[in-house]
């Protein structure tokens, strides 16, 4: 980054007025975008640790076949966004386009819920994930679209907010006082949830404020090419660059932090609770993100953002006592907030109008598409070189974060 001064970009002005409930309708939009995310993606690696085909002989996890399935997310960010930015930036309104995808992916997951085995399950969630991943950038976008850009935050917390909710609904509400009423709740029932509130957001998403695609037609006519040449301004660059290896250790936290805790003896029903704690200190941090970006700006926010990544992953390390384990999980707070939050503001406040949905689906693409990819790819091999040792496993991320924020 070029610049760590206070951020100097000029409001953004919303498209369409502020009032008949605008930002109830897209707090709402947010909230349903990550509780869907946020009901599967903490806990599926101790649901799939339970699986024959996720085992190694001994009846350890496999986290090698498991970071696998969580590589299906990254995959599909690599391919969908691309061709979704291009529709929702030129030829098809975005709240409809997100609408199909949520109502689609709904399906999809209630296959899913009934798959046991290695290879089906892989191709379910990245069939699933196709639909879903390009819904992220695509929500930024229409929020961006019809909301000021400094007060972005005000909306993005709900996702935060959503994320906790959904953790203690399922995890304590459900597998511990109402699901036992109905039989005896099991870990997959993260699945059926996910595609319960995909179904409720595909209808709600009918009712969000239409956002056209762009009527300019100067430019290139392909608008995620635009996109990619956005890596000619070095501080675009940089801030894409760093996120790539970032991205690669939040995936590692996001395909190996669950089995973790609950080889800390934390039950299965509370490790979704547990993890609730990043989400917590996040939406602290994202009320306080304005302040902060007006007083130290872009480049610094950020920064500080990966060295809690760091800080997180080296507590994960030590792994005791518990006290310092489950207090570490609220730094991963400040890192999405300050970190993941921020390249979003950051690139619409620099993206041309006509490509904005484009530029966040590359970046998207870039973060939750290649990053998380190597992070999925690299989980198995980091295990095994660290003979399945969690104080060894964690300093790996720990370390690359470190090394990132020094650089950046």
């Amino acid at each position: 980054m070029s610049q760590a001064e206070p951020v100097d970009y000029a409001p953004a002005v919303a498209e369409t007025p502020l009032g008949s409930g605008m930002g109830v309708r897209l707090s709402v939009m947010m909230f349903l975008q990550y509780a869907i995310w946020g009901v599967w993606a903490p806990i599926l690696n101790v649901y799939l640790a339970g699986l024959k085909d996720f085992q190694l002989a001994d009846g350890t996890p496999n986290n090698g076949r498991i970071g696998l399935i969580y590589m299906t997310l990254p995959i599909a960010s690599i391919i969908g966004p691309f061709i979704a930015g291009q529709i929702a930036d030129r030829y098809f309104a975005a709240q409809r386009f997100l609408a199909v995808s949520q109502l689609l992916g709904g399906v999809i997951l209630l296959v899913v819920a009934r798959l046991t085995g290695f290879a089906e399950i892989f191709i379910g969630m990245l069939l699933y994930n196709l639909v879903y991943a390009p819904t992220i950038a695509i929500s930024n976008s229409i929020t961006f679209h019809h909301w000021p850009n400094e007060r972005f935050t005000r909306i993005r917390v709900w996702g935060s907010i959503s994320w906790i909710v959904i953790g203690w609904v399922f995890g304590i509400l459900w597998l511990e006082k109402i699901g036992p009423r109905f039989g005896t709740p099991a870990m997959v029932h993260c699945i059926y949830f996910a595609a319960g509130l995909s179904f409720i957001y595909g209808l709600m998403a009918f009712f969000l404020p239409h956002t056209p695609p762009s009527k300019q037609q100067g430019g290139n006519p392909l608008a995620f090419l635009e996109a990619v040449r956005m890596m000619r301004v070095p501080a675009f660059a940089v801030m894409a660059i760093v996120s790539f290896f970032v991205a690669m250790e939040l995936q590692l936290y996001f395909a190996l932090g669950g089995t973790f805790l609950n080889s800390l003896g934390v039950p299965e029903s509370r490790v979704g609770p547990a993890l609730t704690a990043g989400q917590i200190c996040e939406m602290v941090m994202m009320v306080i993100l304005p302040f902060v970006l007006r007083k130290i700006g872009f480049r610094l926010t950020m920064a500080l953002g990966i060295a809690a990544w760091a800080l997180r992953d080296f507590a994960f390390s030590i792994g005791q006592p518990a006290p310092l384990v489950l207090g570490a999980i609220s730094l991963h707070g400040v890192g999405y907030a300050f970190f993941f939050t921020v390249i979003f503001m950051f690139t619409d406040a620099i993206a041309p109008k006509d490509i904005k949905s484009s530029a966040q689906s590359f970046l998207a693409s870039v973060t939750i598409g290649c990053g998380m990819l190597i992070g999925s790819l690299l989980a198995g091999p980091i295990s095994t070189a660290c003979d399945n040792q969690w104080s060894k496993i964690f300093l790996v991320p720990a370390i690359l974060c470190a090394v990132c924020c020094v650089v950046f």
